[in-house]
C-alpha cells in the first residue's frame, strides 16, 4: 500500500499511529522515540519525502552522527523502503544528494562535517540516531532552516537513553515541540521470533529497547509501580472474574482501561486497553467495549470529571453505563492508585503499550528545585487518567500475610 502526498505516492503506509502522527504533524520540532524495531529510520525518511513531494523546491537533509555510518543504514532505508525509483531524476553518491523530478532536494550527510554543513539554507532537518549528538549539533542545524517559501521543521529518530540527555529534557521537561513514542510491540509487520527475543530482554534494556522507555524519570508520580513483580506476560483471565472498566473522555474519543479481580487475593489485573486515534463516535466505543469484555460480568464503568455528566449520560443511551467518581480531586485519585502500587496490588499485561509508556512518563512538573503538583504534558495521559478513575472507586485494606504485606478490595 501507499501513502499519498499531493501528487505522487510513496511508499510508506505507516503501521500505527505514533508513525502517522509523527508523519502528518506540522510541529516545528518533533521526535520520534522508538525501541528497537519500532520503525525510526523509516519513518524519519518516509517525513523527509514528503515534505520534499508537498513542497517543490524545497531542500532539506538527514542526518547522522557520522556520515560513514548513512549508506548501510538510513540511505539503504530510504532507497529501499520509502523511495521510489521514478521520483528520483539523480543521485550523487559521492556528495550524497538525492535530487527529486519536481525539483526539491535531500542532503544525506554526516554532523561530523559542520563546515560544511555552516552555509546550507534548509526547509528541513531530519536526524537518525539522535541520541548519538550533542545539543551544540541540534542548535546548528535549526539555525539553518531558512529556506524561503516552505515550512520549517526540524525532526529526529532515535533509541531512549538517559533522562539526563538533552532530547529528554527539550521535549519531555520542556515541552518544546512534539513527541512519539512506539515499542516494539507496536509494530505489526516484526516477525514473532524477534518479539520474543526482544522479550528476553531484562532491566534497563527492556525499558529501552523494547517498551522504548526514557527510565528512570525524576518526580515519576508512580515511582512505587514495582515493574518487576507487577508488569506480566499475559494469559486468559477466568471468565469467573468479575471485570471494571475506567473511562477518560477526550475532546474526540474516550479511552478505557479494562481491569479484571482475582476474587482470591482481590488483586487487580490490567487485561485490556482501549486507545483509539479518535473520531469513533460513542457508539463505535460502546461497541469496542462489549467486544473486550464479551463473556464478562462487568460491574463497575467509573470516568470522567464532574462536568462530564451528559458525556457520560451519552455512554448510558448506548448501553454503557459509567459512574462518576465518588471523588474527583486528582491528588486523591492519585494517592489512592500510588496505595494500590505501594501494595503491589495492580498487575499490568506486558503488552499493554500506552499503558506501560504513560506509567514510565507520567511525572510531575519542577519549579526550580521544587517539585509541583502538576504533571508534565498531562492531556497527553490517557490511561493515566482512566486509571485513577476507576481504582480510586476502590478501598484498599492491608492484611497480614506471612512474609509481605497484602489487601483486599472493598467496593
Amino acid at each position: 500500500m501507499t501513502t499519498k502526498t499531493k501528487e505522487v505516492e510513496v511508499r510508506f503506509n505507516p503501521v500505527n499511529k505514533q508513525q502517522r502522527g509523527f508523519l502528518l504533524s506540522k510541529a516545528d520540532r518533533l521526535l520520534f522515540s522508538g525501541a528497537f524495531g519500532a520503525g525510526k529510520s523509516v519513518v524519519l525518511c518516509a517525513k523527509a519525502l514528503k515534505l520534499s513531494t508537498d513542497y517543490p523546491g524545497n531542500f532539506g537533509l538527514i542526518a547522522r552522527k557520522v556520515r560513514a555510518t548513512l549508506p548501510q543504514t538510513t540511505l539503504k532505508t530510504f532507497f529501499e523502503q520509502v523511495c521510489p525509483p521514478h521520483l528520483i531524476a539523480d543521485y550523487n553518491k559521492t556528495e550524497g544528494l538525492v535530487k527529486l523530478i519536481n525539483g526539491s532536494s535531500i542532503l544525506f550527510t554526516g554532523l561530523d562535517d559542520p563546515l560544511k554543513l555552516g552555509s546550507l539554507n534548509l526547509g528541513f532537518a531530519g536526524i537518525d540516531e539522535a541520541i548519538e549528538t550533542q545539543e551544540e549539533e541540534w542548535k546548528m542545524l535549526e539555525g539553518r532552516l531558512r529556506l524561503p517559501n516552505v515550512p520549517h521543521q526540524i525532526f529526529a529518530a532515535t533509541n531512549p537513553g538517559p533522562p539526563s540527555h538533552y532530547l529528554y529534557r527539550m521535549f519531555f521537561q520542556e515541552g518544546r515541540g512534539e513527541y512519539y513514542q512506539a515499542s516494539t510491540l507496536e509494530n505489526p509487520l516484526l516477525p514473532q521470533d524477534y518479539r520474543d527475543r526482544m522479550m528476553e530482554f531484562e532491566g534497563i534494556y527492556r525499558d529501552r529497547y523494547v517498551y522504548g522507555l526514557w527510565k528512570g524519570l525524576e518526580g515519576l508520580v508512580y515511582s512505587n509501580f514495582n515493574d518487576k513483580q507487577c508488569l506480566i506476560p499475559r494469559f486468559e483471565i477466568p471468565k469467573a472474574w468479575l471485570v471494571d472498566s475506567g473511562h477518560d473522555f477526550g475532546p474526540s474519543s474516550s479511552a478505557a482501561l479494562f481491569y479484571a479481580e482475582n476474587p482470591g487475593t482481590g488483586d487487580f489485573y490490567g487485561f485490556a486497553e482501549y486507545v483509539p486515534d479518535g473520531g469513533q463516535g460513542i457508539y463505535a466505543d460502546v461497541q469496542a467495549f462489549k467486544s473486550i469484555t464479551e463473556g464478562y460480568n462487568v460491574i463497575k464503568r467509573v470516568g470522567g470529571s464532574h462536568g462530564e455528566e451528559l458525556t457520560r449520560q451519552g455512554y448510558t443511551a448506548q448501553g454503557w453505563h459509567i459512574t462518576e467518581p465518588k471523588n474527583t480531586d486528582r491528588l486523591y485519585q492519585i494517592k489512592k492508585v500510588q496505595g494500590l502500587h505501594t501494595l503491589n496490588k495492580v498487575y499490568i499485561f506486558n503488552d499493554l503499550t500506552n499503558y506501560v509508556r504513560e506509567k514510565f512518563s507520567f511525572a510531575f512538573k519542577k519549579d526550580g528545585n521544587e517539585t509541583t503538583d502538576l504533571i508534565v504534558n498531562e492531556a497527553r495521559f490517557h490511561c493515566m487518567a482512566a486509571e485513577r478513575y476507576l481504582l480510586s472507586d476502590f478501598t484498599p485494606e492491608t492484611i497480614a500475610k506471612p512474609g509481605q504485606q497484602k489487601a483486599v478490595s472493598n467496593h
